[in-house]
């Protein structure tokens, strides 16, 4: 969500597809979309005729941990989508679950995997951790 709102990405009335079900995820990602107002439909590898589904989106958010979940047939122009997916690929480096090189010419705006969302969490992690201490350390 720190992507989006960092880019002033407004949900409000946009429709997005967040596929990837899980509790770390998926499921988190759906209900903070709601909050902002997005209409949200949740996919995973089992949905049937995802690409048709994700097409219709306005945002795309995936953590599937599945390469190539999101191809070409998956999007169109316009769209926003945010690989939160980690993968080793076969060339044993990391990739996410956007076949990126496919996906990047046709959508408005795409996080990298790596250096995208992962750097992100990273620095908000840090974040809290010294806000965690500042806090521990002006109560003595």
């Amino acid at each position: 969500m720190a992507v989006l709102e960092y880019y002033g990405v407004d949900c409000t009335g946009k429709r997005a597809v967040v596929i990837g079900r899980s509790l770390v995820f998926g499921k988190p990602a759906a209900l903070m979309l709601t909050d902002r107002n997005a209409t949200v439909t949740v996919c995973h590898t089992k949905t049937a005729d995802m690409p048709a589904i994700a097409r219709e989106a306005d945002l795309i958010m995936t953590a599937a941990g599945h390469i190539g979940t999101v191809r070409a047939e998956c999007v169109r122009e316009g769209q926003i989508v945010v690989d939160v997916g980690i993968n080793e690929g076969p060339d044993h480096k990391l990739c996410g679950d956007v076949s990126f090189e496919e996906v990047e010419p046709v959508v408005a705006a795409i996080t990298p995997v790596p250096g995208g969302v992962g750097a992100v969490t990273t620095s908000i992690l840090v974040k809290h951790t010294v806000e965690a201490c500042e806090r521990q350390n002006s109560k003595s």
